[in-house]
């Protein structure tokens, strides 16, 4: 089994635009376990959590799977996540709300990280059509989950969040361009409905585009 925690700096709250991500670097964070009907398959699970103060976990949810069985792996490996605990203070709030995306690669993949390389560069270069036709299904079934937890969105902010994905030169860096693709979606999402044909790297932020390697 390989699995890639692409989300490794965990998403603060997009509403709450919190700058203090708890460590991962001092963080207990188990691995989902490969659900065994899928040991062949690539998916993907975004997950939701409420981190306390003294390092608990509560309120895992998930936002968004490719598939079901992913889902409970997901959710039953984040429920037993533990982090370094913290004093409360006016810049360190008691509870993060986190957001986590996790790549599921299966164990016949060659190479870990040219595989998570495959699937942003899918993600980058699907056709609007299909994300359009990813919303609707989203917006269906998660009504009340915001546009960022929508499946591509949430794995390009994880992306952003990563150098390794991503060329640029640090993790603030990439918050501040990850908040620029959250002010961006809703015009993301008209520019896809508008244009289907175009892919969806084309119509992303410039700056975006430029971090991701393509052409403008």
């Amino acid at each position: 089994m390989r699995l890639l925690l692409l989300g490794a700096a965990l998403l603060c709250s997009f509403n709450a635009l919190a700058a203090f991500p708890p460590s991962t670097d001092t963080a207990y964070m188990p691995k989902p376990g490969y659900p065994a009907e899928l040991v062949d398959v690539v998916g993907d699970a975004r997950i939701s959590l409420n981190i306390h103060n003294d390092g608990s976990v509560t309120d895992v949810k998930v936002l968004s799977a490719t598939h079901e069985a992913f889902a409970v792996a997901a959710k039953a490996a984040a429920e037993h996540w533990r982090f370094e605990p913290w004093e409360v203070t006016a810049d360190a709030p008691a509870v993060i709300d986190a957001q986590n995306t996790m790549i599921f690669s299966p164990a016949s993949a060659p190479n870990q990280f040219l595989n998570a390389q495959e699937v942003v560069h899918n993600m980058l270069f699907q056709p609007c059509s299909a994300l359009n036709e990813e919303l609707a299904l989203f917006r269906k079934s998660y009504p009340k989950q915001p546009l960022s937890s929508a499946p591509t969105f949430a794995k390009t902010s994880a992306a952003l969040l990563l150098p390794v994905f991503a060329s640029q030169p640090d993790s603030q860096k990439g918050m501040t361009l990850n908040h620029q693709l959250i002010d961006a979606l809703p015009d993301i999402v008209r520019r896809c409905e508008a244009q289907p044909a175009r892919m969806y790297s084309s119509v992303l932020p410039k700056e975006l585009q430029k971090v991701f390697g393509i052409p403008g």
